[in-house]
């Protein structure tokens, strides 16, 4: 009844039909492991977000790189504005505006500097090596920012005064100090500049459409399973009634 599955054209349809399942499994299992990437995410986020601020030193030494588990958390520095090494971060925007990031090496104390992005500035039309980022506060001041791990990128050269990643250390290659191993968004500084850019808000923590989209990666497997094997039992019917048609004898016709 189902020999025809046998023959050349429905084992290319079989092969096809497989593959395609197999498509939309494994599209459905990545988007389930994006899932629990997103909920670990989450879970870091809310665990350290609204977290008291630490000395950057306890909790992200100079040279060495931060936890997985820290990101996020809230340090404190007191120290002076390295305004000479300054970096505007690009193709970052803010809100869909497109702008670039005051990059910037808050020095401490102790002659370590923690890379800070202050804030941002909207382009309003301008291109990126014209947007004059305001200047910060003279003198010591107190910040407290949120903590990121260095990031990795091929567009990275401070020489040019801007970066696309906040690489960590290759900022830090030729500077005459040391850097702590993570970079931070400015959340307060103590005393205010006479202007202030705009904030980084913390990150949101929502679940997104990652769970939903598995379960439709999956319903289209078992949609295409269902409909092959439809196809299949359509085929074997339609085999056998024209089969039975012709077994059946053609009527005689009486000679008169």
């Amino acid at each position: 009844m189902y020999r025809f599955l046998a023959s050349r054209r429905w084992l290319v349809r079989t092969l096809a039909g497989v593959l395609l399942v197999l498509l939309c499994v494994r599209l459905g299992l990545w988007q389930l492991d994006r899932n629990e990437q997103r909920q670990d995410r989450n879970a870091v986020i809310e665990a350290n977000v609204d977290g008291d601020a630490v000395p950057a030193a306890e909790l992200v030494p100079p040279g060495q790189a931060l936890a997985a588990g820290d990101e996020w958390s809230t340090v404190q520095v007191t120290g002076r504005w390295d305004v000479d090494n300054e970096l505007r971060l690009r193709l970052r925007p803010v809100d869909g505006t497109r702008g670039v990031h005051a990059l910037t090496p808050l020095v401490g104390d102790d002659g370590t500097a923690l890379l800070v992005d202050r804030g941002f500035v909207p382009a309003d039309g301008r291109d990126d090596d014209e947007i004059e980022l305001p200047a910060p506060s003279d003198g010591e001041v107190t910040v407290t920012a949120r903590v990121r791990h260095s990031e990795t990128g091929h567009d990275v050269d401070p020489s040019t005064g801007s970066v696309r990643f906040v690489d960590v250390e290759a900022i830090a290659d030729g500077l005459p100090y040391p850097f702590y191993g993570a970079w931070g968004e400015l959340i307060t500084q103590d005393p205010e500049p006479a202007t202030s850019l705009q904030l980084i808000d913390p990150p949101a923590t929502e679940s997104g459409p990652h769970l939903s989209y598995a379960i439709q990666w999956f319903l289209f497997a078992v949609v295409g399973v269902g409909g092959f094997v439809l196809l299949i039992r359509a085929e074997a019917r339609g085999r056998d009634e024209t089969s039975g048609d012709s077994d059946t004898p053609a009527p005689t016709q009486s000679v008169g």
